[in-house]
């Protein structure tokens, strides 16, 4: 089988991050994938050495028409299979280039926004083969159950290990401190300012070291001096090739906020660090985190305060719940995701002329 894993995106975030691990995996496993994206862009130049990474869609106004008619010859030249998508404008995108073809469709679902009820997306859905989900809250509302498709962790990259303390003592993080960590960007929504006002409440030494960019930044580091906080929040921008340094430098993570992928990878990176986690109950998170296993999930902002106040109690259970944090992780690896991927796809219909009972039901998917 040939597989086309298609992303119309163009950065190195959301959808985009998640399938490309995916992609990587079911290839490391021998499976026949690509990985399909947006050329002339920031991902294009990342991704183009790699082989089966590939700049398929094109922008502009003109572009849809241009775009589906490229896709339908490269899926004929080619001889795919399958092809799988991740974002509503992809999904639109192949499913005009396989109709009239034996190209099965395939779309996963990475957010609870992207199921709809229009009948438009009602259509669609009954011309795609098959459907995953990030998580089981999507998998709910669409009125399914699995199968759940969750990002890729690789446990070599992502590891637990001596704390960096050259690196910490470069941010100014003083020797000794309790280093809260959040990763993501800095943009309206994500969970920053919950984030600041809750580590503003614990005794000192804890510090909040942030990890990610954006425009917001600035409102952010007023909002930590407001709180009388601002000398005890520590910004380490955001390179990828720096990310599991950094979470090692962490002694747990504070998710407060879903980006545009509800996978929440940033939690699993962290676990696999050998991290706990304090996190609010967002989607996605009980798929990953069983409360006082492998950290401390809690339903409202103002219980975070005395889920952190554990941690930095108790070295202990920082110990014993990362621990079980990089087990769980383990779970995630590159290989258990390739082997669900594989029954995934045997069990599509031998031919495109599927529809799903799912949408029967009322739901629909955009």
């Amino acid at each position: 089988m040939r597989l086309l894993q298609l992303v119309a995106g163009e950065k190195w975030t959301g959808a985009a991050a998640v399938v490309y691990e995916q992609t990587a995996a079911l290839v490391a496993s021998g499976f026949e994938a690509q990985f399909g994206f947006v050329r002339d862009s920031p991902l294009a130049h990342r991704l183009l050495p790699l082989g089966w990474a590939r700049p398929l869609l094109s922008r502009g106004p003109l572009a849809y028409a241009r775009n589906v008619r490229h896709l339908r010859e490269t899926l004929s030249r080619e001889r795919f299979d399958v092809v799988h998508c991740h974002l509503s404008h992809d999904h639109f995108l192949a499913a005009a280039a396989v109709r009239g073809t034996d190209v099965l469709l395939t779309r996963t679902f990475h957010h609870l926004g992207h199921v709809r009820r229009d009948f438009v997306s009602r259509g669609l859905a009954r011309r795609t083969a098959g459907f995953a989900f990030a998580n089981r809250s999507i998998a709910a509302k669409f009125g399914r159950s699995g199968p759940i498709h969750p990002p890729v962790v690789d446990p070599r990259r992502f590891h637990p290990g001596v704390r960096p303390q050259e690196r910490l003592e470069k941010l100014g993080v003083p020797a000794g401190a309790f280093v809260i960590g959040t990763v993501g960007k800095m943009a309206a929504g994500r969970g920053h300012r919950e984030a600041i006002t809750a580590a503003a409440a614990l005794r000192s030494p804890a510090v909040l070291l942030h990890v990610g960019k954006g425009e917001l930044r600035s409102g952010l580091e007023a909002h930590a001096v407001e709180l009388g906080a601002g000398a005890r929040n520590f910004w380490a921008g955001y390179e990828e090739d720096e990310l599991p340094e950094l979470y090692r430098a962490m002694d747990v993570l504070l998710f407060t906020a879903s980006g545009s992928e509800q996978g929440q990878r940033a939690i699993l990176e962290a676990m696999s660090s050998g991290v706990p986690v304090v996190a609010l109950d967002l989607p996605g998170v009980p798929d990953l985190v069983t409360p006082d296993s492998e950290g401390l999930v809690v339903r409202r902002p103002e219980d975070l305060v005395p889920a952190l106040t554990r941690f930095q109690d108790s070295r202990e259970d920082r110990r014993l719940m990362g621990d079980r944090a990089r087990e769980r992780a383990l779970e995630f690896a590159p290989e258990r995701f390739a082997s669900r991927a594989r029954e995934f796809y045997a069990g599509l219909p031998a031919r495109n002329s599927s529809t799903s009972r799912a949408w029967d039901a009322g739901e629909t998917a955009g």
